[in-house]
This record gives structure tokens, sequence and C-alpha cells, in this order.
């Protein structure tokens, strides 16, 4: 996520979410516990669209292990290795590297009449052979849970721990021996009214989220920050596959530091529409406004014009296309007042029989940086195939490409990352 709150429509899972990493180029970007590298995706943060809202971990294709408790089990492993011919993400002096990624993941699912509890723990390790000081290991850990009250009102909650690094290059902080690395906790709630086929839904959520940096003190410290947000949503039925919807969002954030001037309050105004009008489309598209208000005197906020939209194509069903664009802003992190960006990104998912699929997308990416004349273009291609050697064993080649320009010539940066892959299941 490319923003300083915490937002349950945003954070939680999506059916309508492309599952790939776009190599991120802003300075506000959260993210969960991802690798230390970016594969062959183009996704945009900000674009989740469905309204069907989950705290609990999606448990994919993999085959689960039942314990006698009644506990489903759902381990698995990724492994890469690969080339990254400019890890720091630099104009010059490029540092090129051999890397290998492991990163082991187990879920674990518990559901009693009609409820679900997840356990998710997750780690990613990443070792690059020219380059120690950026080796990272990032990891996660969240507990959540879905409560059906009655066939109109569920809750759903989650609370988790993310260690994780700032990609190189995505801050305006000095330059240090080895990348800085923040501890991030969260916490989650969502009350829902309204069955899934009623005339009308309400959706209200809170969120809290505390990040704290873990390293280069001298330089982060002044960056930890505590954000509440809430949320509030209303769908109302205008067919037997579209709603229509309006959608306020409100996030406080306050830096620890008294030297800091960046305490703002962000706020969204939305209204869209949310369809799934064919076996072959659906999607959902909100427009509005967005507004950035600091607390320090003289420093510039934002009020102007946002989007989201995520539409999903599937003219067969073993082939996909997603079109996913938004204007969003986030902290500026040591350059300007904020960045202001805006995405398009188009993926195709493609399986072209039982043992061979491919991803393929493309993603333009553009950040003002407010207060100053920088403006970033990045540009993104990525492609991937995969190959089913056995039902619980995945491999492939993966390939992506981020080409960088801007106004400030030190900003700006090509990098290739190609990878072998390997997933294996249960």
């Amino acid at each position: 996520m490319n923003l300083k709150y915490v937002s349950v429509f945003v954070a939680a899972a999506s059916t309508l979410a492309v599952p790939l990493v776009f190599a991120q180029t802003q300075t506000g970007a959260q993210p969960a516990s991802g690798p230390a590298y970016q594969l062959s995706g183009t996704s945009i943060s900000g674009s989740n669209g469905s309204s069907d809202i989950m705290l609990t971990a999606p448990t994919g294709d993999a085959a689960p292990y039942k314990t006698e408790s009644g506990i489903y089990l759902y381990p698995t492993v990724f492994v890469g290795m690969g080339y990254n011919d400019n890890l720091q993400s630099s104009a010059t002096n490029q540092i090129q590297s051999n890397l290998i990624t492991v990163a082991p993941k187990l879920i674990a699912e518990l559901k009693r009449k009609g409820d679900r509890y997840t356990a998710l723990a997750s780690v990613n390790n990443t070792n690059y052979t020219n380059s120690s000081p950026d080796n990272a290991t990032n990891s996660e850990f969240k507990v959540a849970g879905d409560n059906y009250f009655t066939s109109r009102a569920r809750a759903a909650w989650s609370l988790g721990q993310v260690r994780s690094t700032d990609p190189r290059g995505s801050n305006n902080r000095p330059i240090s021996s080895e990348p800085d690395r923040w501890t991030s906790n969260n916490a989650q709630g969502l009350i829902v009214y309204g069955a899934p086929e009623a005339q009308g839904r309400i959706e209200v959520d809170l969120g809290s989220q505390n990040k704290t940096y873990d390293n280069n003190r001298v330089n982060t410290a002044i960056n930890d920050v505590s954000t509440n947000s809430f949320g509030s949503r209303l769908f109302y039925r205008i067919g037997t596959r579209s709603l229509v919807l309006g959608e306020y969002r409100n996030a406080k954030a306050d830096y620890g530091s008294a030297l800091s001037k960046e305490d703002n309050t962000d706020q969204r105004y939305y209204v869209g529409l949310t369809w799934d009008a064919t076996a072959a489309t659906t999607g959902i598209v909100k427009l509005g406004k967005m507004t950035k208000d600091f607390d320090a005197a003289g420093r510039d906020g934002f009020d102007g014009e946002s989007w989201e939209a995520t539409i999903r194509w599937s003219p067969l069903t073993y082939s996909v296309v997603d079109f996913q664009t938004n204007r969003s802003i986030a902290d500026a992190a040591g350059f300007g007042n904020y960045q202001l960006t805006t995405g398009t990104n188009v993926t195709w998912n493609h399986r072209w029989n039982q043992t061979l699929s491919t991803r393929a997308g493309v993603g333009l990416l553009k950040t003002d940086f407010g207060g100053t004349s920088r403006t970033d273009n990045a540009t993104n291609f990525g492609l991937a195939v995969d190959y089913s050697l056995l039902r619980w064993l995945k491999i492939g080649i993966d390939w992506s490409l981020t080409d960088n320009s801007s106004s400030v010539p030190t900003s700006a940066f090509k990098r290739n990352i190609t990878m072998m892959t390997l997933n294996a299941s249960l």
C-alpha cells in the first residue's frame, strides 16, 4: 500500500486484486512482508475492488493438512534464484548481484459454526552475493477472524506485526550502509450490516498502525509514525448484479519526533459503482476527492481529485485480464510535502493447459512531489512462465524491468530482475 493509513477496504484481501508485485517508487509505501526483490508484476496500490472484504487470510489452492482438533494447515514455500542488475535503484555506480530468496509461509484455518479464524506466519529471506548489507529478512504474523451474528450482521478483526525493509531509492534520507528496516504493529476491525442480497449494506471499519524504524536511527527516527484510521461505506443495490456506493475514509498520522512537520490528516470522499454484470466482467469504479492537511503552520497540503478502479475481464475460464488505475497521495518521507501518484496497469494471466501458465503486465506510475519541481515517471514491464511439475510443485521463470525517469537526474534509474522460481505446497 502506498498510504500511511490503514484502511480495511484497501488493505484487505480482494478477489479482484492482482497477485503480482509492482516495483515501488513511492516513499510512503508500507508493504507487508514481501520479497526484497520485485517480480513481474505491475499492480498499483489503492485499487482493490472487491466489496466482499476479508480480513482472514486466503488459503489459495494449496491442499491442507487437517489436525485432530479440526484445524487446517496450509504450508507453502517459495524459493527463487536470480540476478538483479541494479539492486539499489541507483542512477550511477550500480551494484549488480546474484540473489537467492527463501520464503516459507504457514496458514492455519479453523471454522466454527459459520465463523472463520486464521493465523498466518511468513518469512522472506533474501541474500545478495555482491552486497551483503542489503540482505534482508522480512516477516509477517497475523491472526484474524470473521464472525457472523445473523444473516444481516457480521464483524471482522485482525491483529498483526510486519517486519520489513524500505527498498533502496524509495526515500530521500541519507544513504546508509544498510537499508532502513522497520517494524509495524497493526490492528483492524470491521462491522457489516446488511445481507449479501439486501437492498442496502453499511460497512464501518477502524484501523491502527504503529510503525517504528529499527536501525539507522540518526536518520530514521523522525519517520516513526502512529496512524489511526476510520472508514465507512454505504452500498445500494440498483440491480441483481450492480450496486452504487458512497465512501468516506479518514486517517490521522502522528509522527513521534518533535522535529517532524509531517503530522497530517488524510481524508477521502468517493461515489462509485461495483458490478458483476456478466460472467465475463467484474469491476468497481470510484470517483471523488482527497485532502491532506498538515498540522504544521505554513506547510502546504493538497485538495484535489482522486479515483480508484479495478476491472476484471475473463473472456475464458482460463484467461483473465485486469485493468487498474488510481490517483492517490502519500506522505513525502523527506522530499517535498507529499507524493501525488497516478498509476495505470494492465495484466494478463493465461493458463495454456493443465501444467503451463503465463503472466504478463505493463504499468505506468507518475509521481509528483508536492512543493517541489520534481516529477518521476516509472514504466514497468513483467513476464513470467510457470510450469506445474506435480500437483504440489511448480517451477517458473520471472522477469521484470523498471525504467524510472525523473526531473532530478540522480533519481532516475533502470533495473532488470530475472528469477528462476520454485513454489511448493503440501
